[in-house]
């Protein structure tokens, strides 16, 4: 029991002490609190332990008490591997220290710590995993009477397991191997048993339409119809794929930045040398147990390559961390791998201290892996997630209505609405689920007074806001705002009102008065994704402010606001972007200069993270677009310190970052009127005229650099 007691007790001490930033976690805690329906594919089993969890432990807030389900969950899949990986070495100690290797690797411990259903899915594998290797034994001695009843329990199990998470389907083709060679002791009337225990198993997924039918707050897709339940189990909302952010690349684009990325993952999970012994223990299967071999590659291939094949997402962080959550399976099969590693070196030693040499080296690389991974996961101080749904709260005045968008903004905000029971005269409303039929039954049912809509476009904005003039409407920094005619967004902390004129910009207070800051907020500090995608929220919310005072030319506040914006996230180009303007306007040329040059530095950056994460062009020709702005003042900048040959060269690289820049392009033009080289000014205003043929300025100082030549 050493190996479950230390991995729950070291998840214990490292975790998240209430709802964790990372992806579903608000919603699942919702979920299981309401006993309703999840994202598709639903999730029961999860759904009604969870709910189990929440009525049998005494303490602590909702959030947490899922953290620990989590974390007993991870604690009892390295219990079973050690059972497993015992009868591979037989070496406890050995097995031991490998269990533990494989629950401190980044990604098992991570996920330890969250409210989500990733180690609970581990759970049902390496259970699925001994008995199918260890219970049903390969060399055919075991009684007829208990394979047939092993095989149903299996049956049983990988039907539930389902009902946890779909993906354990990919482990299936490796594991039915294994009943596949045993295939001649089995008669029609026991595989058609083997079939109803697994639909008993699988008929978790039934908790779906008939909980449905009881009209839950949380109901998602309303799985209560049949045609919804079986959209539910496809993830037809979600276009069949692992997540819509794929939808836009072609089949396999991705496949090489992914697969790239799953064997960095690999190396420095399992502290570094992990990867090749994993690797070595494949082809020492082959060698000795060609059954286990074939179904151990089976297993990984498809839930490894075969799925970040499918999954085809983008190579940029937040895709990425989306991705690496389902490596867990195919880490599973690896830490196998890993093991039959360390047997093949152990059964080349020839003597004892070659042995114990074998063993220190397992010990020596889980210390490795524990002190590499311990800094960026002991996230019992981390109150992000639980702060910045209170303090968008704090924002907001009576019988409000707040828009959000992204997971973790949304469904933490979902769980202080729903678990926390904070603020019920608010309304909080998901700009993505705003026009779903289920949605608006159950959320405008909450509140009469509220016509829900479309919120993807300026039309439904508009209509939004038109059809709920009677309470104040906000949104968060995640929000992708249309902007409506007639109304502007006023900064206000974490959140935009959406108004029909400026008043008082009440974000000072709030951003530097009123709301907690505990722990580091720092962007780059972190490792994971989520926290810093929330720290980003109050860096937008500082530049929304100083946006705010750029307007009203009180451009020392403007600036103030931007340099807090940076501190929180450095790599944010528009802030010194802004930075250079306000210069600019004050007649400071040369400062502006100054910042504008940092701006270029930064946006050069943003160039090259784009093209390595693959960003669609819509995207990235937005970031070369700024870039070419920039430049383009710096030109400017350049003219008005009288610098005529550094503004054409910064001109010219506007022009070769965007050769839409039209501005630049004009710019030139004048420079080159100053010194009558007219056939470079027509040239200039000739390649200006053709990417905006309408550009009046263009139009009218040709026609006269036209009547100058002729003179």
């Amino acid at each position: 029991m050493a190996v479950l007691l230390i991995s729950f007790i070291v998840y214990l001490y490292t975790l998240f002490p209430a709802v964790a930033p990372y992806r579903d976690t608000g919603e699942m805690v919702s979920v299981a609190h309401t006993l309703g329906i999840a994202h598709p594919p639903g999730y029961p089993f999860y759904a009604i332990l969870s709910k189990i969890f929440l009525i049998l432990i005494p303490w602590g807030n909702a959030g947490y008490k899922m953290n620990v389900l989590s974390a007993l969950a991870s604690a009892v899949t390295v219990w079973l591997l050690y059972k497993i990986l015992v009868k591979l070495l037989s070496s406890r100690f050995l097995a031991g220290v490998l269990s533990l290797l494989f629950a401190s690797s980044y990604l098992q411990w991570y996920l330890s710590l969250v409210s989500e259903m990733y180690t609970l899915n581990t759970l049902f594998a390496a259970l699925l995993i001994y008995i199918i290797l260890y219970k049903i034994n390969l060399n055919g001695r075991e009684k007829y009477r208990e394979i047939i009843c092993t095989v149903s329990l299996f049956a049983f199990i990988f039907g539930v397991g389902l009902g946890n998470r779909m993906d354990l389907l990919l482990l299936a083709p490796g594991l039915f191997w294994i009943l596949f060679i045993k295939r001649k002791q089995f008669g029609f009337s026991q595989i058609v048993l083997f079939g109803l225990f697994f639909i008993v198993g699988f008929s978790i997924y039934m908790y779906m339409p008939i909980r449905s039918g009881q009209g839950p707050f949380l109901d998602w897709n309303h799985p209560a119809d049949l045609s919804r339940f079986w959209g539910s189990l496809t993830r037809k909302t979600h276009g069949g794929t692992l997540d819509l952010l794929s939808v836009s690349y072609g089949k396999g684009e991705n496949f090489i930045s992914d697969i790239l990325f799953y064997f960095n993952h690999l190396y420095t999970g399992f502290a570094f040398i992990g990867l090749p012994l994993g690797l070595l223990g494949l082809l020492s299967f082959f060698k000795r147990d060609k059954n286990l071999a074939f179904s151990t590659l089976i297993a990984w291939m498809l839930s490894g390559p075969v799925f970040i094949y499918l999954a085809n997402m983008p190579p940029n962080p937040h895709a990425l961390a989306i991705l690496e959550a389902h490596f867990l399976l195919p880490n599973l099969i690896f830490i196998i791998w890993i093991a039959e590693g360390f047997n093949y070196l152990n059964l080349l030693s020839q003597n004892t201290l070659a042995r114990s040499a074998v063993f220190g080296m397992g010990a020596f690389l889980l210390c490795i892996n524990t002190v590499y991974h311990f800094p960026d996961l002991n996230k019992r101080n981390n109150f992000i997630s639980y702060d910045y749904s209170k303090n968008v709260l704090r924002s907001l005045p009576e019988k409000s209505v707040v828009v959000l968008k992204e997971d973790v903004q949304l469904f933490s905000l979902w769980n202080r609405y729903i678990v926390e029971s904070d603020r019920p005269d608010l309304a909080v409303i998901s700009q993505g689920l705003s026009g779903s039929f289920w949605y608006k039954d159950k959320w405008g049912k909450i509140h009469g007074d509220l016509i829900l809509g479309e919120l993807k476009s300026k039309e439904g904005w508009k209509q939004f806001a038109e059809n709920n003039q009677s309470r104040n409407i906000y949104f968060t920094g995640d929000v992708e705002y249309q902007g409506i005619s007639g109304y502007v967004g006023e900064p206000c902390g974490l959140v935009n009102k959406i108004t029909k004129s400026f008043t008082t910009a009440s974000g000072d207070i709030l951003l530097q008065h009123i709301y907690p800051y505990r722990g580091s907020y720092s962007y780059e500090e972190y490792r994971e994704f989520f926290t810093p995608d929330l720290i980003e929220e109050y860096s937008k919310s500082f530049l929304a402010l100083g946006r705010y005072y750029m307007r009203t030319n009180n451009y020392e506040l403007a600036r103030y606001n931007f340099k807090k914006a940076l501190s929180l996230k450095p790599l944010f180009p528009i802030a010194d972007n802004y930075i250079g303007f306000t210069f600019y306007n004050e007649g400071n040329f040369k400062e502006a200069k100054n910042v504008y040059q940092k701006a270029v530095r930064q946006y050069r950056k943003y160039q090259e993270l784009a093209k390595a994460y693959n960003v669609l062009d819509d995207v990235y020709y937005g970031i070369v677009k700024e870039l070419a702005d920039v430049y383009t003042s710096l030109g400017v900048c350049s003219e008005r310190l009288g610098e005529d040959d550094e503004g054409l060269r910064f001109y010219q690289n506007a022009i070769e970052v965007y050769p839409m820049q039209k501005t630049a392009h004009f710019n030139k033009s004048v420079i080159y009127w100053k010194n009558k080289q007219w056939k470079k000014v027509i040239s200039e205003l000739e390649s200006a005229l053709k990417i905006d043929p309408n550009y009046q300025q263009a139009l009218y100082y040709l026609q006269k650099a036209k009547e100058n030549i002729g003179k």
